[in-house]
């Protein structure tokens, strides 16, 4: 049919000037396609939920005729059924010979707990909660209580304990692949644990993050944050570079052990903002460089090249932009007030430069630190929720709990599969001679259902750097 133009489109058509229809035609070529839904996951379990047409309503009100069905339209959504808490009630047989005095009792399975009412996979999946989530026991307890299941928040915590201390070996074994790592990055926190002999009954302990080539993540809860502490958890490391922020407390890896020490870029852009939001545009030029200097860094990542390729670009693009940087803060420190925030930004690049500049020759090396300090990110957040750890002993093994958590994620494996699946091994009595078949790399490989599908989607660092 032929359409009939009305006086409103003609005038529109009248008054639009040539240029009107060019942008139109470019707003069309520049408008995304929507994007097209992923497909559902095929091991989801699907229900079938009919929808059909009352019985009341089946027949035409017309002609009084019975309706055919004609089709049906398929909806697909996700729900969830909420878990719920099932009562276990074993009944141990004993078997006796009629004719002698022989008697057989069945093995009793392995348990978290002599005697305890709650059973491994609870325990694990309030672990996990806890791990994964920031969900405080206490909370937890409270919710199964709702559920009119009688679990006191102590009972729950022993058992969760009991748990964690099964993993404190298999955490040891992370420490030990990480002395043995080529590069080690590595930051601190603080961690608030009760302590009746402190005079506000909590102290604080320096938790410390570290990572050992990209792959292994080990926590441990300090009681002293001094240089000798961190150096005795480090002695027998063979790592060629250890980097971290300029905190004074690491001086021994450079003084003593004649190690190199990578810098971090991040601290020294971070303090430039800082000046730069307080009202000092005199920052920004040396933000515009970082902003050039990053570019690079997010450039070669994202187009997967070796260490080799990376440390090439670096020295053909990067170290420029380092001099342009140089010259700045050593022509503007002179005129630059010393306490103000654009001095102390000034102050820290000039003492740490050399340290600063150890990635342009190791690709390997990264430009920033993040990566600690993202590791570290889940104690803090976990903090605001449940504000403190019992005592020294429960600091060790929730360090490990994480530790064998960050790790897993490292790898690509499903880290709430993966406590689940070494927990009920460690339960049923793995030996302790066999630890390493428990991390996570070695678990991956003889249970490929427990990788992440996350990776399946959002590609990381380490896996663009393993492929490179």
């Amino acid at each position: 049919n032929d359409v009939v133009p009305t006086a409103s489109s003609e005038a529109r058509d009248e008054s639009a000037t040539p240029g009107d229809h060019d942008d139109d035609e470019a707003t069309k070529k520049k408008r995304a396609k929507p994007r097209p839904r992923q497909p559902l996951p095929s091991h989801l379990a699907c229900i079938e939920v009919p929808n059909d047409v009352p019985a009341d309503q089946r027949v035409c009100d017309h002609c009084g005729t019975m309706m055919t069905t004609l089709g049906r339209r398929c909806v697909s959504t996700f729900e969830v059924i909420p878990g719920r808490v099932v009562h276990h009630r074993r009944w141990d047989e004993t078997v006796a010979c009629p004719r002698c005095d022989r008697i057989v009792c069945a093995k009793v399975p392995p348990s978290v707990l002599d005697g305890g009412k709650l059973g491994p996979v609870l325990v694990t999946e309030a672990m996990c909660d806890k791990i994964l989530n920031g969900m405080p026991i206490e909370r937890q307890a409270r919710d199964f209580q709702r559920q009119g299941v009688p679990i006191a928040a102590s009972t729950l915590g022993r058992s969760v304990a009991a748990v964690l201390a099964l993993l404190v070996p298999v955490a040891r074994r992370i420490l030990v692949r990480i002395k043995d790592s080529e590069r080690v990055q590595l930051d601190a926190t603080g961690l608030r644990v009760l302590d009746r002999k402190a005079a506000l009954g909590v102290s604080r302990d320096t938790l410390w993050g570290l990572i050992g080539d990209r792959r292994w993540v080990y926590f441990e809860a300090l009681e002293s944050g001094d240089a000798n502490a961190i150096e005795a958890l480090l002695q027998g490391a063979e790592a060629d570079s250890f980097q971290c922020d300029g905190t004074a407390t690491l001086n021994f890896v450079e003084k003593k052990w004649r190690r190199r020490r990578p810098g971090c870029h991040a601290h020294g852009r971070r303090r430039l903002v800082q000046a730069a939001r307080g009202g000092d545009l005199r920052a920004m030029e040396a933000l515009r460089l970082y902003a050039r200097l990053f570019a690079i860094e997010q450039q070669a990542t994202c187009d997967g090249v070796s260490p080799h390729e990376r440390q090439r670009r670096r020295e053909e693009q990067s170290l420029p932009i380092l001099d342009e940087l140089r010259a700045w803060v050593l022509g503007l420190a002179p005129s630059t007030e010393p306490k103000s925030p654009l001095g102390q930004a000034l102050t820290y690049l000039q003492r740490q430069w050399l340290r600063l500049t150890v990635f342009l020759f190791d690709g390997e090396v990264e430009l920033t630190n993040n990566r600690s300090e993202r590791e570290l990110r889940p104690w803090p957040s976990g903090q605001h929720a449940w504000l403190f750890v019992g005592d020294q002993k429960h600091a060790e093994r929730w360090a490990a709990g994480f530790s064998l958590m960050q790790t897993a994620l490292a790898h690509g494996v499903n880290p709430r599969a993966y406590l689940h699946a070494i927990v009920a091994k460690l339960i049923a009595g793995h030996l302790h001679t066999r630890l390493d078949e428990l991390l996570p790399d070695a678990m991956l490989v003889a249970h490929p259902e427990l990788a992440d599908p996350l990776r399946a989607t959002t590609p990381s660092v380490l896996t663009m750097n393993q492929a490179a």
